[in-house]
């Protein structure tokens, strides 16, 4: 049904479509499904990687040739069009959605558009050393070009007219990255055959403040802590290797999963929980490890078993093994050396098209059969087999392995992709147990893209390729197809930074889901723990901390209070035994003379469990001993 919605001279043309919720009721055995109201957006011409949506919402912009198309938000009409001097091949929006950064990458030339003043223009042109991509500052009023061939990287300014060069960056995709605050930055450099980094203050014209040497072979990547503390850098598959360090550069752990000299494959994917209290690795080994910043020890290995059934009663066991019922007791076929768990339950989905399932709807009357949409999630109850595929090894880069792993906004849920079954979706709970929470297996395709809501503590949104929109709430899910006629496949997506829309990329258009809030009993939350604006560091300490960190970032400075943690309940009882040793022996004590930091307290506004059962039951490593203190000063 079309949807039309007048405002003034402005016509907006909606699609509206129906989707089904799994967790409703149960009848005989049989689901009945409620229905959900969806707009869609007319779909747009535009590319996959040159569509954007501004950091304000107010626009989405898409790139064809050499234009550059703004349209609405609210009714994705054409606001204003830019022409470049030749093809776009690249673009992304300022952080203050105020300028719009173009690489036009033939001619080795930025060019930036002025939202405010479309009259005013900028362009910058490298020369023969030609251009490989460019992205903003934090400020807006600074970008950074890299040139072909990784030979520098040049610094330009907006507002003053200066030019800072960059050498000695390395050839990868992740070698560089802003601090959360946008003070500092921290480059990957290859210097004399090793790996180096470099940190350099943006607020003192992009001035050095030290470089150091790595503890890696070849790093491919560094990645901030969302609270500003650490930079974690992993080495190339061919070489298990994880490094932290701390915001001054000082080296505090290595992590490794295997023994020197074992030819295994190395680390496939990378994140920070939204505290930065963990930090997960996706591996090509088909496991996700969890570190937790306490001492950098691993705290668990997530396993992802294929090609054996799995019970949803029973879920799976510590190790990640298949759980057995024998008589009244439940027996792991790996082996575990009495490992303290509970068998819990995993809700367990599977896709269905039409032909395999029956729509129903509740009315006074009874139950009776209707003309519903024809996929939809079913919740198992038997065992589930999930198939891999074996991957062929003369192609690089085997499609095996963890590829994608992502924490929830409220960092209780953990959401992973293996690679080799890449049509499943595994959802772990961090909170107060570490265990599998839900599967969700789709037989339209592989999941190419999920993406966290921004602004909800936990709801999921995937696609697999198909012409359907699938998202995933503790609660339930949900299986959204694109109105018939639109012809549209969901490649890839990307959540709105207000919460209300997903915007939704085929190979050659896109468009817009608008998600229509529920008014009567809107859903809130507790906010996240958030660095403080406090700093306190030694005065024997010659670096500028940035102004967004917490307390207890470097040197003399002491250990954050609990209740500015955002962790886990078993996780805080697990550390709080040698938190005590931590204490004495990392840290050493002020010198005499100077005043002891006070660290800051603010009130507990934790966000209360997700979970949507109480009954829900798993491991709990009481029988493992603490992890020992590690000296940090080392």
């Amino acid at each position: 049904m079309l949807l039309s919605a007048v405002d003034g001279n402005a016509r907006l043309n909606r699609w509206h479509t129906g989707a089904f919720d799994v967790s409703v009721v149960n009848l005989s055995d049989v689901h009945i499904y409620e229905a959900a109201a969806m707009n869609f957006s007319v779909p747009v011409k535009g590319s996959v990687g040159l569509v954007s949506i501004s950091p304000d919402c107010s626009y989405v912009a898409s790139a064809s040739h050499n234009r550059i198309t703004l349209r609405t938000i609210s009714a994705v009409q054409v606001s204003r069009t830019f022409t470049c001097i030749d093809v776009v091949s690249q673009f992304s929006w300022s952080p203050d959605s105020l300028f719009i950064l173009c690489v036009l990458r033939k001619r080795g030339t930025t060019q930036i558009l002025s939202i405010e003043n479309p009259e005013w223009k900028c362009r910058v042109d490298e020369g023969p050393i030609g251009l490989l991509s460019a992205t903003w500052a934090p400020d807006s009023r600074h970008f950074l070009t890299i040139s072909d061939f990784h030979l520098r990287v040049t610094v330009w300014s907006l507002s003053e007219v200066s030019i800072s060069y960059l050498k000695y960056v390395k050839a990868c995709e992740n070698n560089l990255g802003f601090s959360p605050g946008g003070r500092y930055l921290a480059l990957l450099e290859r210097r004399q055959f090793k790996d180096h980094l470099s940190l350099l203050d943006c607020e003192r014209d992009w001035t050095l403040v030290r470089n150091i040497q790595l503890d890696t072979q070849d790093a491919v990547g560094l990645l901030w802590s969302p609270d500003g503390r650490f930079i974690v850098i992993w080495d190339e598959c061919l070489r298990y290797r994880v490094a932290v360090y701390t915001m001054d550069l000082r080296h505090i752990r290595s992590y490794s999963a295997y023994e020197t000299g074992q030819d295994l494959l190395g680390i496939k994917s990378v994140c920070w929980s939204p505290t930065g209290e963990l930090l997960g690795i996706g591996s090509y080994d088909q496991k996700c490890r969890i570190l937790i910043n306490f001492n950098w020890t691993c705290l668990a290995t997530l396993t992802h078993p294929v090609d054996k059934a799995i019970n949803p009663t029973l879920g799976l066991s510590p190790t990640g093994g298949i759980i057995n019922v024998d008589g009244d007791a439940c027996v792991d076929n790996t082996e575990v050396d009495g490992p303290s768990y509970r068998p819990h339950r995993v809700d367990a989905y599977e896709e269905q098209r039409k032909e395999d399932s029956v729509g129903m709807n509740i009315s006074l009357d009874g139950i009776r059969k209707t003309e519903r949409t024809g996929v939809l999630y079913c919740l198992l109850h038997e065992p589930f087999v999930i198939q891999s595929v074996r991957p062929d090894p003369k192609i690089p880069f085997p499609k095996i392995g963890i590829g994608l792993i992502a924490f929830s906004t409220d960092g209780r849920f953990l959401v992973t992709r293996n690679d080799n079954a890449a049509h499943a979706v595994w959802i772990w709970s961090i909170d107060h147990r570490l265990s599998l929470f839900s599967v969700l297996i789709h037989s339209s395709g592989q999941v190419t893209a999920l993406a966290w809501d921004p602004t909800s503590p936990a709801r999921l949104a995937l696609c697999t390729g198909s012409d359907c929109l699938f998202m995933w709430t503790p609660q339930g899910c949900l299986a959204v197809e694109t109105p018939s006629h639109f012809n549209f496949t969901v490649n890839t997506l990307s959540w709105l930074s207000s919460g209300d829309g997903i915007l939704l990329q085929s190979d050659t258009h896109f468009c817009i889901c608008y998600l229509e809030a529920d008014q009567e009993s809107p859903v809130t939350h507790k906010p996240l723990w958030r660095p403080p604006r406090q700093t306190t560091f030694p005065s024997g300490l010659n670096i500028d901390l940035d102004s967004s960190l917490p307390v207890g970032v470097f040197g003399n400075c002491s250990l954050l209070d609990d209740s500015l943690l955002d962790g886990p309940k078993w996780l805080r009882q697990h550390n709080s035994q040698g938190a005590g040793r931590r204490r004495s022996s990392s840290f050493q004590p002020a010198a005499s003379g100077s005043q002891e930091p006070i660290p800051y307290r603010q009130p507990d506004t934790r966000a209360t469990s997700v979970s949507s059962s109480s009954g829900r039951q798993a491991w709990l490593p009481t029988e493992c001993p603490p992890p020992k203190p590690v000296n940090m000063d080392r």
